[in-house]
């Protein structure tokens, strides 16, 4: 394949987020950094996330130059580190409010699952490629993916990291749509996985009292629907300019997470209506580049895995807006490339590096100008 010029657009959209949300990172815990005995530095969270800012981007540049096609080679060892992190994580991981997500030591940590995420895009993609010409088989076809989709899906749930294992499946099962399997198996699969999906939802009792907080934030408003709350009415004062960047009084201390899963209300309230309308605006014109990658891909193995890269890219944005205005219930999935988070920002800057690279070998077809002498030759 003949290499060619990156994704202009891409690059840009993907600096300016990653710009926005590092202001916003600052202006949003800049007075957490601060009042937090342990730290008491306003700059902290700011410093952590340039830090994190500049390793994404140093492997952005560097995934970008690497051929797409390197990770199938690689898909084996890919899928196996992503199974070892994940029984590593219930045996050594680090407890944070109540889940068991991450692994490494003190301040160091590594959140397994944004790597799980990227590994199991190349390894749906590969395997979906591999099974072409048995794919309208569902038993050798679709089923021995879904068993290893299923597997690693398990390994999320024992975390419990619900919100992953949501995402993960949506990702998966829109390569597999994508991939061209038959849609009866499609359906079947969901009308079957849906009534588990939401038995295992209901077990957990903190996520039935997410749900009923999101339905009526007011009936526990010292509780559950204390967050929810407190997003909206960050939201709600921004009106259409907003209060002014850096002016907020919800991140005093009042909305927790005002830096990380609900960043975008500090948006809404600092930047109003306008702020809030570009942000998303941008995150759209992001994913439509996606998809006009994916759609002029060389090959099939490229088309899938920028699919599923822009599907991933898509559903936490859905995800992490629809908690904040209370239209779906808390999840805890980042804004990407604007809530704070190490392993989030790094991981995601890594998947639009390897959709910057399949950029290069996209088939875009050249345009012939009227003035050139085979055209002035047929019309004369």
């Amino acid at each position: 394949m003949k290499r060619g010029k990156p994704d202009f657009w891409l690059i840009f959209l993907t600096f300016l987020l990653l710009g926005i949300g590092l202001v916003m990172v600052f202006s949003a815990s800049y007075f957490n950094g601060y009042i937090d005995p342990g730290i008491h530095d306003s700059y902290y969270f700011f410093k952590k996330q340039s830090i994190f800012a500049l390793i994404g981007l140093i492997l952005f540049f560097t995934v970008s130059n690497i051929p797409y096609h390197t990770y199938r080679k690689w898909v084996g060892p890919i899928l196996l580190l992503s199974l070892i992190l994940l029984i590593l994580v219930p045996m050594i991981g680090l407890a944070r409010n109540g889940a068991q997500r991450w692994l490494g030591y003190g301040a160091i940590s590594f959140q397994p699952s944004e790597f799980v995420k990227l590994g199991m895009i190349i390894y749906m993609s590969s395997i979906m490629v591999k099974k072409q010409p048995v794919l309208h088989e569902f038993r050798r076809g679709l089923l021995p993916p879904l068993i290893v989709l299923f597997l690693i899906l398990g390994l999320l749930m024992l975390q419990p990291h619900f919100s992953a294992t949501v995402i993960i499946m949506g990702i998966c099962f829109t390569i597999i749509f994508c991939a061209g399997a038959r849609l009866k198996h499609l359906f079947l699969l969901t009308l079957s996985g849906l009534p588990v999906l939401i038995g295992v939802m209901l077990l957990g009792d903190y996520r039935v009292d997410r749900i009923q907080s999101m339905l009526n934030p007011l009936s526990d408003p010292t509780g559950d629907g204390y967050q929810i709350m407190q997003s909206l009415m960050a939201i709600g004062p921004g009106g259409l300019t907003g209060v002014g960047l850096g002016r907020s009084i919800q991140k005093l201390a009042y909305l927790p997470e005002s830096h990380t899963d609900f960043i975008f209300s500090i948006i809404a309230e600092e930047l109003g209506f306008i702020g809030g309308f570009i942000i998303i605006a941008l995150f759209a014109l992001l994913i439509v580049r996606g998809i006009l990658i994916a759609i002029q891909a060389p090959d099939q193995f490229g088309t899938l895995m920028a699919t599923g890269i822009v599907t991933l890219i898509a559903i936490e944005t859905i995800f992490n807006l629809g908690v904040v205005t209370a239209l779906l219930p808390v999840t805890g999935v980042p804004l990407p490339l604007i809530s704070y988070g190490g392993t989030a920002l790094v991981f995601k800057l890594v998947s639009l590096g390897i959709l910057l690279n399949i950029s290069r070998y996209r088939n875009v077809k050249s345009k012939v100008k009227f003035s050139s002498p085979a055209i002035r030759q047929v019309h004369s």
